[in-house]
């Protein structure tokens, strides 16, 4: 259930992930508890139904305003950007991967060889970028890089900003830390205004993350870190207000194994309220899965 639509799903459907877009509609992923556990995407209707499947083992973004939907599936080496209504606005063959969609420009995820790419989809033309896009913010001015380094010592992660407006792309903040758990920050996307990064702190072997919000502009710690500052869960979505979030929080104590989940509103100070009530997680196969999703 989103709202007052409720999706009708596969018996044994677990979702991975949800987006909701301009015209009511959603993309999710998801996959089968029983079975092959292989995550499939799709762009949906706003009353549910399948409007285009995207392929298998894939990765997904959708644009701040959600008019547009840049995915690539898992087996191959096309990008596609669709409508909400599944219908292709533009693809190309290319072995980056998914980076971000920002108005009329997709942005493609490549390593430190092939570098990243701007790809216009009004008129084709390309724009070659740094390598490591992740997220691009609202109004494309800056893209945030995430990548890891392997050291000697031990593995590194790193993250940056870059300014996109000036043709040099000037890194205008980097950090780097260690790469094992906990983890450095790692960004997923800007926040609605710019103001901030949103991502993850620290993966606990899979079973649940813990969310981030870093500044933009300066990488000062608004929301996560280590020990007490852990914010244990699976999804989260930073409000348009930016002072506040929605969060699919493990609330078990202590944070692992994780055995329970509730749905939460929290301000960016972690004064929270339970939206849902708190559930026990089913566990299929050892690995626990939460019970709620928030859309990105």
């Amino acid at each position: 259930r989103f709202g007052d639509t409720v999706l009708h799903l596969e018996k044994g459907t677990v979702v991975e992930s949800l987006a909701v877009l301009a015209n009511g509609g959603f993309v999710l992923q998801s996959h089968l508890s029983t079975g092959s556990s292989q995550s499939e995407i799709e762009i949906l209707s706003p009353a549910g139904r399948t409007v285009r499947a995207l392929g298998a083992s894939g990765a997904y973004a959708v644009s701040p305003d959600g008019t547009r939907v840049l995915a690539k599936d898992g087996a191959g080496n096309t990008l596609v950007v669709y409508a909400p209504d599944g219908t292709v606005v533009g693809q190309r063959r290319d072995a980056r991967e998914v980076g971000a969609v920002v108005g009329g420009t997709a942005y493609l995820n490549g390593g430190a060889a092939e570098g990243s790419l701007a790809w216009d989809l009004a008129t084709g033309a390309t724009r070659p970028l740094p390598a490591h896009v992740v997220a691009v913010s609202p109004d494309g001015t800056r893209a945030a890089l995430g990548w890891m380094v392997t050291t000697d010592v031990q593995d590194e992660a790193c993250w940056a900003v870059i300014d996109l407006s000036r043709p040099t792309f000037p890194r205008t903040i980097q950090k780097c830390g260690p790469g094992e758990n906990p983890t450095m920050f790692m960004p997923t996307a800007f926040s609605g205004r710019g103001t901030y990064l949103v991502g993850s702190d620290y993966v606990d072997g899979g079973f649940w993350f813990s969310a981030g919000v870093v500044r933009a502009d300066d990488g000062t710690v608004v929301l996560g870190g280590t020990g007490d500052a852990v914010v244990s869960g699976w999804t989260w979505h930073l409000d348009d207000d930016e002072s506040t979030f929605v969060i699919s929080r493990n609330t078990s104590k202590p944070v692992s194994p994780a055995t329970r989940n509730a749905l939460q509103h929290c301000s960016l100070a972690l004064a929270c309220t339970d939206v849902q009530p708190e559930v026990p997680l089913r566990d299929q196969g050892g690995f626990s899965e939460p019970r709620y999703v928030v859309p990105r």
